[in-house]
């Protein structure tokens, strides 16, 4: 792999390269990225196996976790989607403490540590409001330290997973790699969107079966069981003897192994030092890149929707038919899209200026909100879903490839690094006024005035590409001055 992004025989760029070469045949680079994948040692197929499962049971329990808190703990909206928010900041935060421990420790162990974890915090949650009284101090704070819990298992998972495919996997098929673990996640994450409503609330077919569900607390069952099948997969067929097969099988030599190791105990022994050298770009002191990835926080506060407002919302102001079936809605159409649209759409887009994709994919994000302002009716909502993840596929792949296009050079990673900050920020400050926001206008009992609610969602989005917009020639100046300097 070229680190210059050259071709070395003919000095012209990738770009180039591709302009001269045309768009590959998907078909055909599909096919023979599966054939080189054919004989993958089997720890890159346990690896994915953890992570395809990790997408049915994280986001089965996700997409139900704030209607759980209202509807099981008896919590206000207010609280519940504090609590959700708490959980998904800890996700990140857990995956900057436990990331480096997971180098140290190998893919296996930390696997193993991660779903251990998992099955402890998940388990309790649908447990906990039977010991305590619904609404009271100690339920949310024993709903606190099983979401803690539960994250800190996200926290090696991630990037165990993903170190997994880094190490058991060489050059011609580490891009594959990579693409399989993200599609299986997604595919798990339109499995559960398949199960959950039929868990839930079950399904009746006349003179046959009359199943009316188990509630919230049976998908939550289900997804621990999920993690159950992890672990014994883990267990009997991961063993020490296929990861080190598999590491050597990727390529990893004596000389890496130990690198990474040492690498490994050096960040566990100083973990505050790990986090100064992460940091030490100083992406902060370059105000164009600061202000790149944090106008784009409005247009990113409509993911945290996704698990935050969309569910409630859809159970609470859609006829039943739409509520019972509220995962299968929400959770399907989008990953879908992105698995199938990103690399569609990038190579349909691939000579439009990366800033344009930033704007014009952020706007069509933005855009589909101001439907809701209508009212609450299925195909404005299926919509919404549908241009909404377009947008996504166009401007969410490439926000990285821009931060890393306004790096300096050699400080790529760290700029890399604080593009994430934002999307952190995000996850953790939604739930501040969500819930207030479904209380006052989408709430269990009583009036909806759910148009409002949207169409305050929809002017705090298009902030983002508005901003893009009125900043552009100050953003691309300092972008290409930078790269008239390099040349």
């Amino acid at each position: 792999m070229q680190d210059d992004n050259s071709d070395r025989t003919t000095g012209e760029t990738a770009e180039e390269t591709t302009e001269r070469k045309g768009i590959p045949n998907p078909v055909t680079e599909l096919v023979n990225s599966f054939k080189a994948l054919k004989d993958a040692p089997r720890g890159f197929w346990y690896t994915n196996y953890a992570y395809w499962l990790d997408g049915v049971s994280y986001f089965g329990m996700l997409i139900l976790l704030t209607m759980f808190f209202h509807d099981v703990a008896e919590l206000s909206d207010d609280t519940g989607h504090k609590l959700v928010s708490i959980y998904t900041g800890l996700i990140s935060g857990s995956m900057l403490v436990f990331g480096p421990v997971s180098d140290r420790l190998g893919v296996r162990r930390s696997l193993l540590i991660s779903v251990i974890l998992y099955i402890i915090g998940r388990a309790a949650l649908p447990l906990i409001p039977d010991f305590f009284p619904p609404g009271s101090v100690p339920l949310v704070v024993f709903c606190v330290i099983a979401l803690v819990v539960a994250a800190a298992g996200n926290g090696f998972m991630q990037p165990s997973c993903y170190a997994g495919v880094r190490r058991f996997t060489d050059e011609k098929t580490a891009a594959m790699g990579y693409g399989l673990l993200y599609a299986g996640m997604n595919l798990g994450i339109v499995v559960i969107g398949l199960i959950s409503p039929r868990i839930r609330t079950g399904f009746h077919i006349k003179g046959l079966i009359d199943f009316d569900g188990f509630g919230i607390e049976g998908v939550f069952w289900f997804c621990v069981f999920v993690n159950v099948l992890m672990l014994l997969g883990l267990v009997f067929f991961f063993t020490s003897r296929v990861e080190r097969e598999a590491a050597q099988a990727g390529g990893e030599t004596h000389d890496e192994k130990e690198k990474r190791e040492r690498a490994g105990r050096q960040l566990t022994k100083d973990p505050m030092g790990a986090i100064v050298d992460w940091f030490r770009g100083n992406p902060v002191s370059n105000p164009r890149f600061m202000f790149f990835i944090f106008v784009l926080v409005p247009v990113q506060t409509l993911f945290a929707y996704q698990w935050l407002v969309l569910p409630q919302y859809v159970t609470r102001a859609f006829s039943e038919i739409v509520a019972n079936n509220m995962e299968s809605i929400v959770n399907i159409a989008n990953p879908l899209i992105i698995v199938l649209g990103v690399p569609i759409i990038t190579a349909i887009t691939r000579r439009v200026p990366v800033y344009w994709m930033m704007i014009i994919g952020s706007l069509v994000s933005a855009l589909p909100t101001f439907l809701f302002v209508i009212g609450p009716r299925f195909p404005l909502l299926m919509t919404y879903i549908i241009i909404f993840s377009i947008g996504e596929a166009m401007w969410q792949p490439r926000f990285l490839q821009f931060a890393a296009e306004l790096a300096p050079k050699g400080k790529t990673g760290a700029y890399i690094a604080y593009a994430h900050i934002p999307w952190f920020l995000v996850k953790t400050l939604c739930g501040l006024y969500t819930g207030l926001m479904m209380e006052r206008y989408c709430p269990a009992e009583g009036p909806l005035h759910t148009e409002t609610m949207w169409l305050i969602y929809g002017f705090i989005a298009l902030t983002s590409p508005v901003g893009l917009i009125l900043a552009k020639n100050w953003v691309r100046k300092g972008l290409d001055t930078k790269s008239a300097g390099e040349e």
